[in-house]
């Protein structure tokens, strides 16, 4: 009898632990791509916040300083590390520059946003920023846009 009891422990550990590793926060190198990533979300006016995107349909990305009503953009143009995951390699245009790029992107739950994103390597945005699942690319359309909804909570709150 206690060697089912203990054979039915272990199962259920194994169990557990298997649905634990597949439903972790492990980084997934593809979650970068196509989705609008900010250091904080802004709830004041004029309150300044970095905001970050790298395309999957296209090589570029950029680094965007704003508020919710005005911005400045620097774009990049990047080559995939093909053997490196979390690697890209950044070109900026208008410096002549090249950086590597190195990040982690992973489920989360900060802060109330679902991902967050450490980057290291470049001189540019900041070390860690979040988005949420409603932020992909493809949904929100562009960094304007994204600004735009978080404005519209902010008017709501002006009248």
């Amino acid at each position: 009898m206690r060697t089912k009891w203990l054979l039915a422990l272990v199962v259920t550990v194994a169990v557990v632990a298997f649905w634990r590793s597949r439903t972790s926060d492990a980084p997934n190198p593809k979650l970068v791509f196509d989705r609008f990533w900010v250091d904080h979300e802004p709830h004041a006016r004029g309150e300044h916040f970095k905001v970050f995107f790298v395309s999957g349909e296209e090589p570029f990305g950029r680094f965007v300083n704003r508020t919710m009503w005005t911005g400045l953009w620097e774009a990049f143009h990047y080559h995939v590390k093909p053997a490196h995951d979390g690697v890209i390699d950044v070109y900026f245009g208008e410096t002549n520059e090249w950086q590597q790029l190195r990040y982690a992107a992973r489920p989360c739950r900060e802060q109330g946003f679902d991902f967050c994103l450490d980057v290291a390597g470049t001189s540019r945005g900041v070390k860690r920023y979040y988005s949420k699942k409603e932020w992909g690319a493809h949904t929100v359309g562009d960094v304007d846009t994204l600004a735009e909804r978080l404005a519209a909570k902010d008017a709501a709150t002006v009248r």
